[in-house]
């Protein structure tokens, strides 16, 4: 099993200003708990999940296929996806189409009062986080 990740640390790491370290880092917080649930919840073993074959999509085909996950908590993983994508392989990153995806995802909780650029961009990650690490306790 994989080190424990914890919703402090994650917002202590998306205080940073560096747009593609806030993205993939965020991102990798994400899927790294995926991959944790399907190792707690499915059994499969941690060197399948890490391999290159085992890709985000048919991970949360897993998960979605299971119930596990759906709703809103699937929509904001394929949007944070989607972003950290954009930050992962594009130079410059079209900013309004990050603006777009940042503007869809879903707050899975009360809006909280938004102060910042990326500001929703970091709420909504971390309680997605949240989300999935009450299900990996499950």
């Amino acid at each position: 099993m994989r080190k424990s990740l914890s919703a402090a640390v994650l917002k202590k790491i998306l205080e940073t200003t560096n747009e593609r370290d806030l993205f993939i880092v965020g991102h990798m917080y994400i899927e790294n708990t995926i991959d944790r649930i399907l190792e707690k919840k499915f059994n499969i073993p941690s060197k399948s999940i890490d391999s290159t074959l085992f890709t985000l999509n048919l991970k949360m085909d897993v998960l979605t296929e299971s119930g596990l996950i759906k709703g809103n908590v699937k929509k904001n993983v394929e949007l944070l996806a989607r972003i950290r994508n954009r930050y992962a392989h594009k130079l410059e990153p079209n900013e309004q189409r990050i603006t777009n995806y940042i503007r869809e995802l879903q707050y899975l909780g009360p809006a909280p009062k938004l102060d910042g650029k990326y500001a929703k961009y970091r709420v909504c990650a971390i309680k997605t986080f949240s989300v999935l690490e009450k299900m990996l306790r499950k």
